[in-house]
């Protein structure tokens, strides 16, 4: 799965199955193994009223890459959270770019841990999470990004 696509490096998520993978429209960096890299440029519908990006927004990019790992390392089965940690940092305006990286930790029959960090300008970090993510029943699904 991961060889499968790996050519997708450098282009856009806009047919990924999620609609919201889709209007956060990330650019592919890099897909390993173990996790997924995307850039995504802060737009004014993704920020507070102090124009930073909303803390909202950084749960739902975490959540949607780390959905995202999931499928293009070969897990075949959807996967609900659990549960989502994170630790913000800090913060970006709107217009600048951030790159949300994750890792797959540990695998298990039914339930997956995984993180994710979101870095802005400079590699400065803006929030840091963990996720636990259990097999749903009868889940199968195809998927392409």
């Amino acid at each position: 799965m991961v060889e499968h696509y790996k050519q997708f490096i450098g282009q856009y998520v806009d047919q990924a199955p999620s609609p919201l993978s889709n209007w956060l429209h990330g650019k592919i960096l890099d897909i390993t193994e173990n996790g997924i890299s995307l850039e995504f440029e802060v737009r004014k519908e993704m920020t507070n009223p102090v124009n930073l990006l909303h803390g909202g927004m950084m749960a739902a990019i975490i959540d949607d890459v780390i959905g995202m790992t999931l499928f293009v390392t070969g897990v075949k089965s959807f996967y609900a959270s659990i549960n989502l940690h994170i630790d913000f940092v800090s913060n970006v305006r709107c217009g600048e770019k951030i790159v949300a990286q994750s890792q797959l930790i540990r695998k298990g029959k039914r339930v997956i841990l995984a993180s994710c960090s979101l870095f802005g300008p400079n590699q400065n970090l803006l929030a840091k999470a963990t996720s636990n993510l259990i097999m749903t029943e009868g889940s199968d699904y195809t998927h392409t990004l």
